[in-house]
């Protein structure tokens, strides 16, 4: 088509210049915005965030109190040696990470974007807002242990939640070896609920009756996918959440996919609890007055996170090389 509307046009007697034009006139132009496909930002929908943060903050503390006592031992009406009830009250504090950025166009950009139509500062501004969501992301799931810090821990590598062995098959092998069956992987998620039924005994404190389980993105579609046997249509997934009263929910994350020790695959489950835990996310994305520079238009920007608050490690877990 283009080679018949080139000799179309020469036989016109048009010059170079001009058919180069004219052809460019008569393609069709995609009006449409597209953006490259990037990691999803799930960090904020499966850890609930922490409230009565301000933006300004750089250190959050909260205060856990331990009742010492035990119980009372059976006495006479008229005895002297009653048993003290006490109560200590230790803090904890966790800092505060600021991530400052910047947009801005030269005066050129914004002169051609006006010019053509070109929504400049919608693309520029889902760029940065885009840029901020993914650090919080990041944040959220491992704190500031990837890139060399040590302070700022996320719901994924914390110290104190024990992490657990699979128990699929009698070597451990991870879910999606061949050869596993699914009664094995219901084992893997049936012996988390155990350790963590036993390690709370029962806890009088509301919402820790109840788990979710986020499971690396390859493991989630299997279970998602496999019959839970060879004359059932219940997956795996469906089996576990209907007949384990512990699991209130398993959902896929890609950030366990190399969570683990050595980049291992790795399981969490915890109570979607902001008590239990939280994220600590005092400032999403919060753009400041546009500033002129030379012949650019900058604007300021910054976000803050402190990673995710585990309070009461008993009620969570880990497993690894699922």
């Amino acid at each position: 088509m283009r080679s018949l509307v080139t000799s179309t046009f020469r036989s016109q007697r048009l010059d170079a210049a001009q058919v180069a034009f004219l052809l460019r006139e008569l393609e069709e132009l995609d009006k449409t915005l597209y953006e490259d496909l990037l990691p999803g930002v799930l960090g904020m929908i499966y850890v609930p965030l922490q409230q009565g943060v301000a933006e300004w903050q750089d250190v959050y503390t909260y205060k856990m109190w331990t009742k010492r006592g035990g119980t009372v031992n059976p006495g006479s009406r008229n005895a002297d040696n009653l048993k003290r009830a006490s109560a200590t009250m230790t803090p904890t504090s966790r800092r505060i990470e600021q991530f400052p950025l910047s947009y801005g166009w030269t005066v050129r950009e914004i002169q051609q974007a006006a010019a053509t139509g070109v929504p400049l500062d919608q693309v520029t501004v889902l760029a940065a807002r885009s840029m901020a969501a993914r650090s919080i992301d990041n944040f959220i799931a491992l704190g500031n242990i990837p890139e060399g810090g040590t302070d700022i821990t996320g719901l994924y590598n914390n110290t104190d939640v024990a992490i657990l062995s699979p128990q699929t098959k009698t070597g451990g092998t991870a879910w999606l070896t061949a050869g596993n069956l699914p009664d094995e992987v219901l084992n893997d998620i049936n012996y988390i609920t155990e350790q963590l039924t036993s390690g709370l005994k029962q806890t009088d404190t509301p919402g820790f009756n109840k788990f979710t389980f986020l499971i690396p993105t390859a493991q989630y579609t299997y279970i998602a996918t496999t019959p839970r046997s060879d004359l059932s249509d219940t997956t795996i997934l469906r089996f576990a959440i209907t007949n384990n009263p512990w699991v209130e929910s398993i959902e896929p994350w890609w950030q366990g996919d190399t969570a683990g020790a050595d980049s291992a695959t790795r399981l969490v489950a915890y109570p979607r609890n902001p008590i239990a835990v939280s994220a600590l996310v005092p400032q999403e994305f919060r753009p400041l007055a546009p500033q002129e520079r030379d012949l650019e238009i900058v604007v300021p920007a910054s976000a803050a996170c402190g990673g995710t608050i585990i309070r009461y490690a008993v009620a969570c877990r880990y497993m690894d090389a699922i």
